[in-house]
């Protein structure tokens, strides 16, 4: 499991749990009103911004993300790439090794290279175009959760606003005066909301995402070098230790210690 992720959400609820204790009414922070306005407002806009579908493949990149799948299957790829270079060169075919392939996008590549047609550069071209479309869906779902981040602190400046109205309504009434402080803390709550929803959850999903594609163009490019090593029949070595460039030395150590262990 990615353990920043959480980890972060627990120092976000500890920071504002320990900033709230110089509030004398922690009461006044309990507040349906605000709530509604601004989770639901920032609901609604971004429901008119982009399609309902968009946020469930939203979430299932997170989750990947989230519960460290992203350099697993990085590392599961170079050693399945491995795996089919020793196959090949031990005299297996190529057809006997794609329907155990795991990675989607190297089963797809692996399917494309067994068709054959495809000169190299032909090869590599449609790989290409294949990587960067993805890429940019990626960075199209990490710009969506920082656009959505923008809208909780302008609906928090709604429900101030009504507040606002609210306590300038009630000026020259009974007892008015002593009412302005109290009014004045419940308006705000909703600014309150709005920026703590925004700047402690969507805007660092949003990074975290940007984070989830830079990973994810890493594992493509991988699996694009490993597809051509494989077509040009290269050694296992030298596949293997070219794949592993692009890890860092401890993931190196640990397929190497895997590849001990194996043999």
């Amino acid at each position: 499991m990615n353990l920043s992720v959480p980890l972060g959400f627990i120092s976000a609820v500890i920071v504002l749990w320990l900033a709230s204790h110089g509030v004398p009414n922690l009461e006044i922070l309990l507040s349906w009103h605000a709530l509604v306005i601004v989770i639901g407002g920032t609901a609604a806009a971004a429901l008119i911004c982009f399609p309902l579908s968009h946020f469930y493949n939203l979430a299932m990149v997170f989750l990947r993300t989230f519960t460290g799948q992203a350099k697993a299957e990085m590392l599961r790829t170079i050693r399945e790439i491995e795996r089919i270079s020793e196959a090949l060169h031990s005299g297996q075919e190529l057809s006997s090794e794609v329907s155990k392939v795991q990675n989607a996008f190297l089963r797809e590549s692996l399917e494309l290279l067994e068709q054959g047609g495809l000169t190299d550069d032909e090869l590599d071209e449609v790989l290409e175009k294949r990587v960067e479309l993805q890429n940019e869906r990626y960075k199209r779902d990490s710009a969506t959760f920082k656009t959505i981040g923008k809208f909780p602190p302008a609906f928090g400046l709604v429900g101030t606003s009504l507040g606002m109205i609210a306590l300038l309504q009630g000026l020259g009434g009974a007892n008015a005066f002593e009412q302005i402080g109290p009014a004045m803390s419940i308006a705000l709550v909703a600014t309150f909301y709005g920026l703590v929803l925004s700047n402690f959850l969507l805007i660092p999903v949003g990074e975290n995402l940007n984070e989830a594609s830079a990973d994810d163009l890493l594992m493509r490019r991988v699996v694009m070098d490993g597809v051509m090593l494989i077509k040009e029949r290269k050694h296992p070595l030298l596949v293997r230790e070219y794949l592993k460039s692009y890890l860092a030395p401890a993931d190196r150590n640990r397929i190497a210690a895997k590849k001990e262990k194996r043999t």
